[in-house]
């Protein structure tokens, strides 16, 4: 007779739980608005600036280009801009290939890391 006044009891509180559920006021969704998306603006062409070295001038860039050199060597190195915290592996028959942005003026050296040698420099200007 106890069990089923307890069971009783666990049944009226599983009701009155669902009711209480049931009356509750639910949120309604956020609709997303209708109006139509907004296009992102165009970002301006990037230039990008394309060498080979070692040569004898110096690479010329704007602050804001990209900048892509080849660098060949005759032995396993690294090539790179220290300034610019760049640096890429050369091998005999697999040039570097650096890639960075120029994001400041400056003239900046490109040297191979174990050689110890410069193979050129990257000269950037001002934009504009």
């Amino acid at each position: 007779m106890v069990w089923r006044r307890v069971a009783l009891f666990f049944v009226l509180l599983i009701v009155i739980g669902a009711i209480a559920n049931a009356t509750v006021p639910r949120e309604k969704e956020a609709t997303a608005p209708t109006s139509p998306p907004v296009a992102a603006p165009a970002a301006a062409p990037v230039d990008v600036v394309h060498a080979r070295l070692p040569a004898e001038n110096a690479i010329v860039a704007h602050v804001g280009d990209v900048v892509q050199i080849d660098v060949s060597h005759d032995a396993q190195d690294v090539v790179q801009v220290p300034a610019l915290g760049v640096e890429e592996p050369v091998e005999r028959d697999i040039d570097g290939l650096l890639v960075f942005d120029a994001d400041r003026a400056g003239r900046f050296a490109v040297t191979l890391r174990d050689a110890g040698t410069r193979v050129g420099t990257v000269d950037v200007k001002e934009a504009g």
